[in-house]
């Protein structure tokens, strides 16, 4: 298809073409050097807000909130838009480069350009299934202004001015001109797929608003929030309806809205998205260790085990973060059941629970799949797995080592010479020690597990040792006798439980934590340590004012 085709309008993209530069919020490194992915959490050894560093104090008797930024649809929230919005299948994103805040290049507007036409292309011989009329039932004339008028809206997520109509019109008709009524269908579709206004979440200044103001976001931009933080897609009518009154601005009907949006089945998109950011679940994919039983059919059933032992907690009547961080029964297939030695039941692609006992597991921390991510490729990782409870469970900031100093080595493997003995040895070393003392002893106490997540009691030899001592380790701190003694303490952890609402507040922002979000995050977090409720915590952030509120940059034309 020709690029005007593709484009289906000047207007379009140009517009589109204008938004494509680099975009960054506030305080924020260069797109794609921030601390978290677009829309995810720390991720392994990550960390809300590079690990709690310190910021300036404000004043929270007053509303707090950043600025707004624009930022572009994730590829997961962009295949589930035209799902939900155009019933078509598939995974139209696949493969998309961008996103988030990163830069919009030309092979990311190319990617756009092909989605779009691709999708317009199916959509337009499928108007049954999602089009409010279709010719000849209902005359031409009248169903384009019907398709207009209501799928335009759902694209767009806000009312439809006279100019945006009037664009619209003139991509419907110049198909109908070129060959028949499918073929408006499908550049008006091509074109609105490409707009702005489709591609990006952002907040639309108000009349008379002043710099520096923190004001109410508007509530057709709330409704767009809370649908891609809540389901990773594009708002339902009934939420839209409710914006159309301007009722979704009132926090107890904006928690009315989410405490419904929490018992749709669309729910589990959105704490998918949570978890795959917050586990580095793409991690995955690079995955390649040294077994020979190791395929790529079991890491990627490794990352579907994961993910479902995250989502399945919030099935249940409370869910709550203790029962992610205890038990030791986990979801495997065939495949994980042969590579873990477990006893072959039910189908062959089918996850069920399999008790994992007498091996030291405590919750998903100790999932044979975080297990292997935070590993070598032929050896366990202290480091990265100390390194995951410091920055990511207990949003410690931990520091890269120094770059003006060499960092000895460590000691090669050796028989007789276990993976601790190694950093032990290492450790010793002046330049080296500070930090270890702090990252190595929780990397210790999940010693038991190898670099495929195999429970074991002997490394090289010699018997694994998974005692230490948690040096500012907050409220899990000082000694533990054994790895289970520690995980034990991380399951009923007020700090992990506060961390844990920093990160999930990250991913509702799609941005690290700035300053003016401290005072949402202090009020939230303490709420949550004393609970752990799941479900509450998505309620308490979107009604928190870093959410629904934004710190005003000018007036509207």
């Amino acid at each position: 298809m020709n690029t005007r085709k593709r484009c289906a309008g000047v207007l379009f993209c140009s517009l589109l073409l204008a938004c494509s530069g680099e975009v960054s919020s506030p305080g924020q490194p260069p797109p794609g050097g921030g601390p978290n992915p677009p829309g995810g959490g720390g991720g392994i050894g990550g960390g809300g807000n590079g690990g709690n560093q310190p910021m300036m104090p404000v004043n929270c008797l007053q509303p707090q909130a950043s600025a707004l930024q624009a930022r572009l649809l994730t590829p997961s929230q962009y295949s589930n838009s035209v799902q939900d919005i155009l019933q078509v299948t598939g995974d139209p994103a696949k493969g998309f480069t961008g996103g988030g805040f990163s830069r919009l290049d030309e092979s990311a507007l190319e990617q756009r350009a092909n989605a779009a036409a691709a999708v317009a292309l199916s959509a337009s011989k499928t108007l049954a299934m999602w089009a409010p009329c279709s010719p000849p039932a209902v005359e031409a004339t009248a169903c384009e202004q019907q398709i207009i008028d209501r799928i335009g809206t759902k694209v767009f997520r806000r009312p439809l001015t006279a100019d945006d109509r009037a664009q619209m019109k003139t991509l419907f008709d110049s198909g109908v001109k070129e060959k028949d009524f499918a073929t408006g269908v499908q550049w008006f579709l091509t074109g609105m797929l490409q707009a702005p206004d489709f591609l990006y979440i952002f907040a639309r200044p108000a009349a008379n608003e002043k710099v520096g103001q923190v004001v109410a976001i508007e509530a057709h931009d709330v409704a767009s929030r809370l649908a891609y933080f809540i389901w990773d897609s594009t708002p339902d009518d009934a939420l839209m309806a409710v914006a159309d009154t301007g009722k979704l601005t009132d926090v107890a009907e904006l928690r009315t809205q989410v405490t419904r949006m929490l018992g749709d089945q669309r729910f589990m998109r959105g704490v998918s998205s949570f978890y795959s950011g917050w586990l580095n679940l793409p991690g995955f994919a690079e995955v390649s260790r040294d077994d020979k039983d190791f395929t790529g059919a079991v890491a990627t059933s490794l990352a579907t085990s994961l993910l479902t032992t995250a989502t399945q907690i919030y099935s249940t009547p409370s869910p709550n973060l203790s029962a992610l961080l205890s038990g030791a029964s986990y979801p495997l297939n065939s495949v994980l059941r042969t590579f873990y030695g477990r006893p072959a039941g039910g189908t062959a692609d089918a996850f069920a629970p399999v008790a994992m006992d007498g091996e030291g597991r405590r919750g998903i921390i100790t999932h044979p799949g975080m297990m292997t991510l935070m590993s070598r490729p032929g050896e366990s990782n202290p480091i990265s797995r100390g390194l995951f409870v410091r920055r990511t469970l207990l949003c410690q900031h931990v520091p890269a080592p120094p770059t003006d100093i060499m960092i000895p080595p460590l000691p090669p493997v050796a028989a007789g010479l276990s993976t601790r003995d190694r950093l032990d040895q290492h450790t010793k070393n002046a330049v080296c020690k500070a930090c270890h003392d702090i990252i190595d002893p929780p990397g210790f106490a999940l010693e038991s597990f190898d670099h495929v997540g195999r429970f074991r009691k002997i490394d090289s030899g010699k018997a694994v040792d998974t005692s230490g001592d948690m040096t500012d380790g907050a409220d899990i701190g000082g000694p533990f006798a054994n790895g289970e003694a520690l995980l034990t303490k991380m399951a009923d952890s007020r700090d992990i439980r506060s961390c844990f609402a920093r990160n999930y507040m990250q991913h509702a922002l799609s941005r690290g934590l700035e300053a003016a979000d401290e005072c949402s995050a202090d009020k939230l977090a303490p709420a949550f340590a004393a609970s752990g409720d799941l479900k509450q915590l998505i309620i308490s952030i979107a009604a928190a004012d870093s959410f629904r509120m934004r710190l005003a940059e000018g007036v509207a034309p």
